[in-house]
């Protein structure tokens, strides 16, 4: 056995011993790379809630917080994960790491027991008798998601009675994203709000702060007054400063009657020296209209924040009917993408031209009836003010025209080329608000119609329109006021003839328009721009369809075509087409609400009040009154009221007659 055993043992160790069995690889061996993370997803709250049990058990309690007596249990650990103020005190080196009785101030007890609740829980219970007290606590103990909470219910909770106790707070706290919610909350509700006990108590900053805001909503001027005089009124001592509040009232922009029985009759508006002058600035302002542009002022400005695309007048283009709109139209809301009926002209107009100057709206020439030539222009001007929704008829132009451009350069209106029953035209008209009157300057180098114009840089270019040969259908004009003399520049890549122009703060646009070519026309979809500094100009995305004879301005840097004829469809159209001048791309197309060619447009400030006014009031209301005075039907009554109203005023103050100011 032995041999055999050493014989099997010779034969193994000459020959090599033999491998044994392999030992069976481990899961490791057979997936090396495989490693996985798994997460509890209630593991967190089981630590709040064991962190909480362990609290209200006293176990493993290492710290005591003391105010006014009142004493708190907890454990410093928890505290310092979830307050910066705790965790630079327990780990700061401060003396209190090592205390085991803290005394805490610049907080409330009941602040401070809901905030470590939430320490425990997550969760925190608010009402408007806690918040002021929980707030103050996470702010001060720098509790971040606490804060985030009590700014959210505060936001919740805004309401007439509350907002300015809320605004309070957010001032206190320094939280601006509170401070905006509850003044964009005050904006919409002022009036109500100034009914308030509240608002009696409202510091002078924040008072001033929305008296001068163009933000407030559904205010007139007359009860944004009454207003304040309540708040003065509350107490003796502020009548010495009822100048500084009350010089953010626009006493230019109320009705005559508010003036004389609801303002002046008021001793503070007579004894205090500004007020005074406010008083006198208003009836200055309504007694002399043709005098309004050189006496603005901040009081004389629309309070609105948001300007309005309006609209003027406007053809169908029928066969069988000559009448053409009077309506105005406004877009009040680019987003809403719906034009509302605003008023109605004087008498319906198409193919007028609009100006903008200090936000009156100047329609000026075009034609009452519908004509297919220059035989319906006319040289009738009307000025409209969109804060008392009234018209006044200004100083008629030397000529009728119509298809001609109207552009405000230096405080002034130009009027340029144009056609009549005469036939185009080459003269240029320069209006002076001041004066009220028309006066020639230098005429176009060619005899034009049908063009567009802008003005920029303090000049006015004129590009475009039938002249006498097919290049002038290309050419750029442009016009310096201060040598009174017309120039060619670089002429459009595209001729173009019934389109517009709109000048943007280092461009002027070229669009839309038509080309004719033998006996048809053909709508120019092609847009460009020019660059006044390098006389050059360039191509951008062309639009969609066709729109000539159509209305055109800049709205918030878009560029807003609405109507026209579209000669692809060989008819007139709705459509609006809306231009991104920053990104060069045309957005979601919109409607008109009718079918319009030669309409009139231009972006205006339009305040609150001037959508609810109603229409068709009997000619024997106020409303009609007060338009009868402004369009000059009634030149007696004016001088009455300005006779009445400085003979009224000077009755009170006791003051005999100085120069200029005659009553």
């Amino acid at each position: 056995m032995a041999e055999s055993g050493g014989g099997g043992g010779g034969g193994g160790g000459g020959g090599g011993a033999e491998p044994g069995p392999e030992r069976p690889r481990s899961m490791a061996d057979k997936n090396g790379a495989l490693k996985c993370t798994f997460s509890a997803p209630g593991h967190s709250t089981t630590l709040l809630q064991g962190l909480a049990t362990l609290r209200a058990q006293g176990q493993l309690l290492d710290v005591i917080l003391t105010i006014n007596n009142e004493a708190f249990q907890v454990h410093k650990v928890v505290l310092a994960a979830c307050s910066d103020y705790f965790r630079a005190m327990f780990t700061g080196g401060m003396r209190e790491a090592s205390q085991d009785i803290i005394e805490l101030k610049g907080v409330s007890a009941k602040g401070l027991k809901h905030i470590i609740d939430f320490a425990y829980s997550a969760e925190v219970t608010l009402d408007l008798d806690c918040i002021q007290d929980v707030l103050g606590a996470a702010v001060f103990l720098q509790m971040v998601p606490v804060v985030e909470l009590c700014e959210e219910f505060l936001k919740s909770a805004m309401s007439v009675e509350t907002c300015l106790n809320i605004g309070q707070m957010a001032t206190t706290f320094s939280l601006a994203s509170l401070k905006e919610s509850v003044d964009a909350f005050t904006f919409r509700h002022f009036l109500q709000i100034s009914e308030e006990e509240d608002f009696l108590h409202l510091p002078l900053e924040r008072l001033v702060f929305f008296l001068q805001s163009n933000k407030l909503k559904s205010c007139s001027e007359i009860d944004l007054f009454r207003a304040a005089i309540r708040w003065l009124q509350y107490e003796p001592t502020r009548r010495p400063r009822a100048s500084q509040v009350l010089c953010h009232i626009r006493f230019p922009l109320m009705k005559s009657s508010e003036l004389v029985d609801s303002v002046q009759t008021l001793d503070i508006m007579v004894e205090d020296v500004l007020c005074r002058q406010y008083l006198l600035e208003a009836f200055n302002y309504q007694i002399l209209p043709f005098r309004q542009h050189e006496m603005q002022s901040p009081r004389t400005i629309i309070r609105s924040d948001v300007l309005s695309l309006i609209t003027f007048g406007g053809t169908p283009y029928t066969d069988n009917d000559r009448t053409v709109s009077g309506k105005v139209y406004h877009l009040p809301d680019p987003s809403s993408r719906q034009f509302k009926e605003l008023t109605e002209m004087e008498v319906g107009c198409s193919h007028t031209c609009v100006a903008v100057l200090d936000n009156f709206v100047y329609v000026v020439g075009g034609q009452h009836l519908q004509y297919r030539s220059g035989e319906g222009a006319v040289d009738i001007c009307y000025r409209y003010d969109p804060h008392l929704n009234h018209w006044l008829r200004i100083q008629a132009m030397q000529e009728s025209r119509i298809q001609f451009q109207l552009n405000v350069l230096c405080g002034m209106m130009y009027a340029t080329g144009g056609r009549n029953r005469a036939g185009s035209l080459a003269s240029v008209e320069k209006y002076c608000p001041k004066k009220n009157e028309w006066s020639y300057v230098c005429s176009l180098k060619r005899r034009t119609w049908g063009h567009a114009g802008a003005a920029a840089s303090g000049r006015l270019y004129i590009s475009g329109g039938y002249g006498i040969s097919v290049e002038d259908k290309k050419a750029l004009h442009c016009y310096d006021p201060s040598v009174d003399q017309w120039e060619f520049k670089a002429p459009m890549n595209e001729p173009r003839v019934l389109h517009a122009m709109v000048s943007t703060s280092n461009r002027i646009y070229a669009l839309g328009g038509r080309m004719d070519h033998v006996d048809r026309c053909f709508d120019v979809l092609a847009v460009e721009y020019y660059i006044p500094e390098a006389d050059q100009w360039t191509t951008v995305s062309p639009m969609r369809a066709g729109q000539s004879e159509a209305g055109c301005c800049l709205l918030e840097r878009k560029i807003f075509i609405v109507g026209g004829y579209n000669w692809h469809l060989n008819n007139v159209t709705s459509i609006v087409q809306v231009y991104n001048t920053e990104t060069d791309e045309w957005e979601r197309d919109m409607h008109f609400p009718e079918s319009f060619a030669g309409i009139a447009c231009a972006p205006v400030l339009l305040p609150q009040i001037a959508t609810e006014v109603a229409l068709g009031r009997p000619r024997g209301s106020r409303a009609w009154g007060r338009t009868a005075i402004c369009t000059g039907l009634h030149a007696a009554a004016l001088l009455t009221f300005s006779l009445f109203a400085n003979d009224a005023l000077c009755q009170r103050l006791g003051e005999s007659k100085g120069p200029g100011q005659e009553c």
